[in-house]
């Protein structure tokens, strides 16, 4: 039997919370603490085998070894940007991969995170999209690529995103759940307000994120300011059209008195970049709580590019007259296709390149 199909055999501890860890030691005829002690040996201290858990006796560790895994992910290719932005490449356990992003910024350290392999919106000018929708994450592979992340690099991580591949909220449940997990205090104790979950305009899922009162913070993926065009570069817009999402997003800032969303927002040249898209953008977000991430189109293989410095300093001077914070992000990752959009995995010998150029095996 392959090393794969021992992992695949045997679940894995990660994302689990602590009820359900002392569900699965009840055989073991253990005391309800101890799995405490395992919740923090697999999140604080970033455990990779049972044998390193020296407070529970050898006995159980022997058979936690045998029941269950912990890391079920390897790197197949990690590499390092020129700004320091670090993109690394899982294999799963079923030899599925999937890519996570490090950028360090000053004091705080973003990990990038995806919650699906490939993903089925089709969003026109993003590199996930060519690989089509594979699998959803568990929340336990959610979960490790934070644990992997933080393990390899000795960083200590301040903000989580789910802006890696797929679409979070058509992997709602399981987000969630490795979202509580990533903050809990007594887990990896990341401030829930400095997790963001992002989505290309779910707005099912988005009411369901408000009743719910979820602690995280919530991102909106507009990229054009009307219906046609929105629906023309994202074909989820058919489904959930432009006036439904603002309809959503007012009512997730109704509840959520202290919250505010963040919009990203492409700049593709020569198709969403106009004086007169920035006026409907500022027309259509001016009512709401938000703030603007202005993001130029980095480099794939799919004939998109970014507009001239000049061309997105006179959208961006258009949107600094709203009542809304509006800001053009530095890219990130470039030299690496790391960037926002550029994320792809190679899932065949007859699919396109996968966007790691020079990728270092691990």
């Amino acid at each position: 039997m392959g090393a794969s199909q021992n992992i695949l055999s045997k679940p894995s501890l990660i994302g689990l919370n602590i009820a359900e860890l002392q569900k699965q030691l009840e055989p073991f005829g253990e005391p309800k603490f101890r799995a405490d002690q395992i919740y923090r040996w697999i999140h604080q201290q970033n455990a990779d085998s049972f044998a390193n858990m020296s407070n529970l006796s050898k006995e159980l560790r022997t058979g936690l070894a045998e029941k269950f895994s912990l890391k079920t992910m390897k790197m197949a290719a990690h590499e390092i940007s020129s700004d320091g932005t670090e993109k690394f490449l899982w294999q799963l356990a079923d030899g599925r991969r999937v890519e996570s992003v490090l950028i360090p910024d000053g004091k705080r350290t973003t990990i990038c995170i995806s919650s699906q392999v490939g993903c089925s919106l089709g969003c026109r000018f993003c590199a996930t999209a060519q690989m089509g929708y594979v699998r959803s994450l568990t929340a336990g592979e959610i979960v490790e690529q934070v644990l992997q992340i933080k393990k390899q690099t000795e960083r200590r991580i301040t903000n989580v995103v789910f802006m890696g591949m797929g679409e979070p909220f058509l992997n709602y449940r399981r987000v969630i759940r490795a979202s509580e997990i990533l903050g809990d205090p007594d887990g990896i104790a990341i401030a829930n307000r400095r997790i963001t979950i992002s989505t290309a305009g779910i707005t099912t899922r988005i009411r369901d994120f408000t009743e719910e009162r979820q602690p995280f913070s919530l991102a909106i993926s507009l990229h054009a300011p009307t219906q046609g065009l929105r629906a023309s570069l994202m074909p989820i817009a058919r489904k959930f059209p432009l006036d439904e999402l603002i309809s959503s997003a007012a009512f997730y800032l109704n509840l959520q008195k202290r919250r505010r969303i963040t919009f990203e927002y492409i700049l593709l040249d020569g198709i969403n970049d106009s004086p007169a898209e920035a006026k409907a953008l500022l027309r259509l977000l001016s009512p709401l709580r938000c703030k603007l991430n202005l993001i130029p189109c980095n480099e794939t293989d799919l004939n998109f590019r970014a507009p001239s410095g000049e061309k997105m300093q006179r959208f961006l001077s258009i949107l600094k007259t709203g009542p809304f914070a509006a800001m053009l992000r530095k890219n990130r990752g470039q030299d690496i296709a790391a960037a926002c959009g550029q994320l792809f995995v190679k899932t065949n010998s007859n699919g396109k390149k996968r966007f790691i150029r020079t990728a270092s095996p691990a």
